[in-house]
């Protein structure tokens, strides 16, 4: 599970199936709040905005996609504001940038950075790829 509180934050959780070591987007719950938010997306589609994930939080409509071929690069975005994130480093010495555009609320940047501690690997073509190639394996034994 993924989880960011704080004073001016909603407290915002993730889970999903852990297939590394994070929450990825198989069998994922979201609940901002203490509500619990549908998440959607089209594991098929042919452009990152396809398969995109796509939710409704407080009346609001967002989606959060990779917006490089990597997995290190992703941005929520909804009406007027996009949280664009990009991950440094490795181990210990790993970070994240975050560049707000816009009038960002606490509600988005909460999710912009639960959605850092998800396995989003399924979101870049190469990523979905493989992700049906492990899960067919890993369902064999």
């Amino acid at each position: 599970m993924t989880e960011v509180t704080g004073d001016l934050v909603p407290t915002t959780t993730f889970d999903g199936w852990a297939y590394v070591r994070t929450p990825s987007l198989l069998f994922a719950s979201l609940t901002v709040g203490g509500a619990g938010v549908r998440l959607r997306r089209n594991r098929w589609a042919q452009t990152r905005a396809g398969r995109a994930v796509k939710m409704q939080v407080e009346g609001r409509s967002y989606r959060y996609q990779a917006t490089s071929g990597g997995t290190k690069n992703h941005a929520l975005i909804r009406d007027g504001v996009e949280i664009r994130t990009q991950h440094h480093g490795r181990g210990k010495a790993k970070k994240v940038t975050f560049t707000i555009t816009g009038a960002a609320t606490p509600t988005d940047v909460a999710l912009a950075a639960v959605m850092v501690g998800v396995d989003t690997r399924n979101l870049t073509r190469n990523g979905a790829i493989r992700s049906v190639f492990s899960r067919s394996l890993t369902w064999l034994d």
